[in-house]
């Protein structure tokens, strides 16, 4: 109905939250106490009231000020998506919401805001270190309100107002997708939040999986400053050592038993481990330490030439040995999956059950439990603050002892050997074949920048992150023989959003 819409834009919506943006600012100037909250704060607060309650929310707020809290502004921001969903789902005619919004923000008005809002900072000389990402987020969720707002204003930006533009415009893609796709299953109700729950826990499976490769990645660059392009054929030969590794080892127990005995694939994991291990040091101790030792002159051209040398060894040597046929091991463990129950919510709606395949989910505790041994290595020990000292300055850990040289080798080393357990944990799930490396080392180099280079949380985090929004993508688009295909896009979006909007990723340190 029209009229729900209506209703909603007059009792709160855009409108009051232009005026909330307003009126509790000049609110607090007028009472001048100290007490009260940052303008940044209660500017948030002015839109978050305003498009929630309208002048409900907004009184609240001017008459107790000190509520102006992140639970009260989670909690309205939420209120807002309720209530505005509530509303525009109700419409008949989908162009309308779709084409108001095209007007009024979206993708126009974020790249005009982006290109405005950093060169007004400057001129002012105001801190412009998140105004491009903000003036970004802002266009595509407000439009030109937040062009006059930064452009008047300059406020310095914080981390609550990334949060509040990046909900909003991502709520309002999620609506404008919902009023057009009706049947879909990511917003059908009342079953897609069952559906949104199963593709999310998918996600989050194989994303700690993917964080695991990409986290060697992240070790090796963190150390000596380079990109292995030879990642992905280490993952690759990782599983094959671990495939070869069972299938002699059981047939050599049968032959010595006499009875047919299967070896489970976790012990793969630890053999190819060792062995690509080796592998990774050897090759940095003979092709990179030169390069590091000052004998070659263009040091980030041979650094590319030499790693992606190896790795095209590495594919066409396994190519001839194994053939191009798939491979896979047997089950790690017997259960075919694990299904949290079935929860009666009311007698129209049930929430449940959610499937998770169970080499999945061993799987990934393998490599969540490898992250954090890792990160207590890199805390506890010895040679992981060595390590660490290295990668934050050479040439100091070097006044106090530690050999650069060495820390060189084992960062390459475990990289290596990081990856190729990641291939050995994942070769009884997926079809392994030589070139299989090559897809997966792409997610990891989106991964390593969307978590911050040389952050092993930020591997982590970012490799949940690529695949839910992987899962998601694939699970929600229209055409879901399609949506499958499209799956690697979807985190190459990702990739070119935060190169756009934060170089640093979520954990990375500026570079000075």
């Amino acid at each position: 109905m029209i009229d729900a819409f209506l209703a909603w834009l007059l009792l709160a919506g855009p409108l009051w939250a232009v005026i909330g943006l307003w009126a509790l600012p000049q609110a607090a100037d007028k009472r001048k106490n100290d007490a009260e909250p940052s303008l940044s704060t209660l500017q948030i607060a002015g839109v978050v009231s305003g498009f929630a309650l309208g002048p409900l929310g907004i009184g609240l707020y001017y008459l107790r000020p000190r509520w102006i809290t992140r639970a009260t502004l989670t909690l309205g921001l939420l209120v807002a998506v309720f209530i505005a969903s509530q509303a525009l789902v109700r419409i008949e005619d989908p162009n309308l919401p779709s084409a108001a919004w095209l007007i009024l923000a979206g993708p126009l008005w974020s790249a005009v805001a982006a290109y405005m809002i950093p060169r007004r900072y400057r001129e002012a000389e105001a801190d412009d270190r998140n105004a491009l990402t903000a003036a970004a987020l802002g266009g595509f969720a407000i439009g030109p309100l937040i062009i006059g707002l930064m452009w008047r204003h300059t406020p310095k930006i914080s981390r609550d107002w990334m949060i509040v533009l990046g909900s909003l415009g991502a709520w309002q893609i999620y609506t404008l997708f919902a009023l057009h796709n009706a049947d879909n299953l990511c917003v059908a109700a009342p079953y897609h939040i069952t559906y949104l729950a199963q593709q999310t826990a998918n996600g989050v499976v194989i994303g700690c999986i993917y964080s695991l490769m990409a986290v060697g990645l992240t070790l090796i660059y963190s150390v000596q400053g380079i990109v292995s392009f030879a990642h992905g054929q280490l993952y690759m030969v990782g599983g094959y050592f671990s495939f070869y590794f069972l299938m002699h080892g059981s047939n050599l127990l049968s032959q010595l038993t006499g009875t047919e005995i299967s070896i489970n694939p976790l012990w793969g994991i630890p053999f190819a481990a060792l062995i690509v291990f080796l592998m990774g040091a050897l090759f940095e101790r003979v092709f990179l330490k030169p390069m590091h030792d000052g004998l070659i002159e263009r040091v980030a051209e041979y650094a590319i030439l030499i790693t992606f040398g190896f790795g095209f060894v590495i594919e066409y040597t396994t190519l001839a040995i194994a053939g191009p046929f798939p491979q896979r091991t047997d089950r790690f463990i017997e259960v075919r999956r694990f299904t949290l129950p079935r929860t009666q919510v009311t007698e129209e709606f049930a929430f449940g059950p959610i499937n998770i395949i169970g080499d999945r989910a061993f799987a990934m505790l393998v490599g969540i439990a490898l992250i954090f041994a890792l990160l207590y290595f890199l805390q506890r020990s010895w040679t992981g603050r060595a390590l660490r000292a290295t990668s934050q300055d050479r040439q100091a850990a070097a006044v106090t002892g530690i050999n650069p040289t060495n820390m060189n080798t084992l960062s390459f080393g475990l990289g290596s050997m990081l990856a190729a357990m990641s291939g050995a944990a994942l070769i009884p799930i997926f079809a392994w074949v030589p070139w299989v490396g090559a897809e997966m080392v792409g997610r990891s180099y989106v991964i390593v920048v969307l978590g911050g280079l040389g952050s092993v949380p930020g591997a982590l985090v970012g490799g949940i992150i690529v695949g839910i929004v992987e899962a998601l993508g694939a699970g929600c688009h229209p055409d879901p023989s399609r949506g499958a295909a499209y799956k690697e896009a979807f985190a190459l979006v990702i990739f070119a959003l935060v190169l756009l909007l934060k170089p640093t990723g979520l954990f990375g340190r500026e570079q000075h």
